[in-house]
């Protein structure tokens, strides 16, 4: 396990998984630190993802447009993981309006996230 400065990130059974903090809000600062945390504890493997967002998240168009295209090195597949409603919206509104180049879903439910993720998380290990 890792604890960087705006989440926490580990690896289990072949997904890498990514707790943010709390009422997180994405600059492009914010986003550019995390895929820096986040690769560098990949070092360079893919891994399916799977992101927990909890309590109010916000985002700005720039940091949503660069995690949507350089964020998205060495993910597989990601799942967004929320706790809230608001926060349930506003990623379903993220994924609908950016063009994102690996699969992509939102859920409520921790179990369907992971469900989502296993069929990348064993072609990482073949």
């Amino acid at each position: 396990m890792f604890e960087g400065k705006y989440g926490k990130y580990c690896i289990v059974d072949g997904i890498l998984f990514v707790d943010y903090k709390e009422d997180l809000i994405f600059t492009l600062k914010v986003a550019k630190r995390i895929v820096q945390e986040r690769m560098g504890f990949q070092h360079n493997k893919e891994y399916p993802v799977c992101c927990k967002l909890s309590g109010r998240i916000d985002s700005q168009s720039d940091a949503r447009h660069y995690l949507a295209q350089e964020g998205a090195l060495f993910i597989k597949a990601l799942a967004f993981y929320v706790t809230s409603p608001v926060a349930l919206r506003l990623t379903e509104f993220y994924i609908q309006t950016l063009n994102h180049q690996i699969p992509i879903q939102v859920f409520n439910d921790r179990n369907q996230a992971i469900q989502f993720l296993k069929p990348y998380s064993q072609r990482s290990i073949n």
